[in-house]
């Protein structure tokens, strides 16, 4: 009798349960579900090295202290009071990376947009250019480090040049030089990426509307007045998503100082990202690196409000 009671009472959890699924999976929209596993992927690969990264930074951990990272000695904001009072070598990265952004990206800009008006009308020829222009981008960049490396060394082709323009032997010290090794990793940089500038740039000039340019020329508008007033304000939303990306993206630049100076002679061409790779993989300072990564996503997040701050505005204003 009892194991014919307890049976029912199984029977019954049983069907309660299967009456209860139902519901609980209909409440659940079936996006929800298919966001699941990437969600499980983010946590795992974004959120846990990242507060990983700023637990670290609070402590006094390297991998020679003999102790696991989640034992290490808590300091509280000891690194970052150093690194912005202490130390002078970051700050001077820091610096200097500014530089290459501010230099870089408007030397890109103001190219690629050249181009893309360059191109924005129709000739002979235009797809091939078009693939010529964006040849740069292609290369991975220890290639195209490389060959500026070439470029640049004392015997190189550029000091030939140099020479053939000028009349005399000349011989500048590109790479060795503290005043001139910051030349031509810009002029990497500059080289590659212009391209993506030019087919951001490109393709927003192709998304005009064709009418409002059109009436513009009718009624005798130059080519000044036309870019001025008509095609800059349109393109505005461009520029600076332009701007944005590639500034964020410069500014971990690497593989050229690397490649042309190892941020040398001294410390005179040292990059945050070089800095970084010095501090960790070879002084194995990793909880101070840590804390100077989140100082730089400080500085990268007020560099890149800074440029959205004139979109915004005019965002407002147009509502």
């Amino acid at each position: 009798m009892k194991a014919t009671v307890a049976a029912n009472s199984t029977r019954n959890v049983e069907a309660q349960a299967e009456g209860i699924r139902p519901t609980l999976v209909q409440h659940i929209p079936f996006a929800v579900w298919l966001i699941v596993p990437a969600e499980i992927v983010l946590l795992s690969v974004v959120v846990f090295p990242t507060l990983m990264s700023l637990w670290l930074s609070l402590t006094s951990w390297t991998p020679t202290s003999g102790v696991n990272w989640w034992q290490a000695e808590f300091q509280w904001l000891a690194n970052y009071v150093q690194l912005l009072f202490g130390d002078e070598r970051f700050r001077a990265a820091l610096l200097r990376t500014l530089l290459i952004v501010v230099v870089g990206v408007a030397a890109e800009i103001s190219i690629g947009l050249s181009l893309a008006l360059l191109f924005f009308d129709d000739f002979p020829w235009k797809k091939i250019a078009i693939s010529a222009i964006i040849l740069p981008m292609m290369i991975v960049p220890v290639d195209a480090a490389n060959a500026f490396f070439m470029l640049f060394r004392d015997v190189g082709p550029v000091n030939q040049l140099v020479r053939i323009l000028v009349g005399h032997p000349v011989r500048f010290a590109w790479l060795s030089d503290s005043n001139l090794a910051i030349v031509p990793i810009l002029l990497v940089e500059i080289w590659q990426w212009t391209p993506l500038m030019f087919l951001m740039l490109l393709t927003g000039l192709m998304a005009l509307p064709q009418n409002q340019l059109r009436a513009a020329v009718a009624l005798g508008a130059s080519r000044w007045q036309l870019f001025r007033r008509i095609i800059l304000p349109l393109i505005a939303p461009v520029v600076v998503l332009s701007l944005v990306i590639r500034s964020v993206e410069i500014f971990k630049i690497f593989d050229p100082v690397y490649i042309l100076t190892r941020g040398g002679p001294g410390t005179s061409t040292e990059t945050l990202s070089m800095w970084m790779y010095d501090n960790g993989f070879v002084y194995f300072r990793i909880a101070y690196v840590a804390a100077a990564g989140f100082l730089v996503l400080l500085v990268v997040l007020a560099y890149v409000l800074l440029i959205l701050r004139p979109l915004s505005r005019r965002t407002a204003a147009e509502r």
